[in-house]
């Protein structure tokens, strides 16, 4: 019976990819945001490497998919229009199409998470592809919450990444409940098996 119970548990858990961006490793704040996804989380690290992430990672990552790329520039253009420089938008990007705006910050993203050496974990717990999610904050570091990664230690905002024509800065990647066990699987077969 107690392996039962101990089995059903142990299906609950979830596995959740995350790495520290390169904006977090130049400011040395990869110990800290380590340490609130172990001791405020409670997480278990499965797995921690540092290194590059390869081309073919981050096309993965930021693929332009219909849905990936029409979310992006959809965030984008009502992070603008909250800023209110929505009537920068055409003139930036050359378009306001969702999908044409998305596939260019694709672009940034994965020019931005290649850049430098990050660390990327595999982290275990219940829930965790929302509660890391949780705990990181908002995309853009400019509206997330305080108590959160992005909230307390984000410096960079999407509007200001847009006017720069560059990634935003965001410290975190996280995947979401629909491509967690996929860029687990990536990492373990492209980047862990590295070492």
């Amino acid at each position: 019976m107690l392996v039962l119970i101990q089995d059903l548990v142990n299906n609950m858990k979830e596995l959740e990819l995350i790495f520290i961006k390169p904006d977090a490793m130049k400011r040395k704040l990869a110990g800290k945001i380590i340490d609130r996804f172990e001791q405020q989380e409670g997480f278990v690290i499965k797995r921690m490497q540092m290194g590059r992430i390869t081309q073919e990672i981050a096309n993965v990552l930021y693929e332009d998919t219909p849905a990936q790329i029409e979310g992006m520039g959809k965030k984008t253009y009502e992070s603008m229009a909250k800023m209110g420089v929505a009537g920068k938008i055409e003139s930036m990007f050359g378009t306001e199409n969702y999908a044409e705006i998305g596939k260019q910050l694709n672009a940034f993203n994965r020019k931005y998470a290649t850049s430098t050496e990050v660390i990327a974990l595999i982290l275990e717990g219940e829930n965790a592809v929302t509660r890391s999610r949780q705990l990181i904050g908002k995309t853009d570091p400019a509206l997330a919450d305080k108590g959160t990664i992005r909230g307390d230690w984000g410096v960079d905002s999407i509007t200001k990444a847009n006017m720069e024509m560059r990634a935003c800065e965001n410290l975190v990647h996280a995947s979401d409940t629909d491509t967690a066990a996929r860029d687990v699987a990536i990492f373990e077969k492209l980047f862990f098996a590295k070492k």
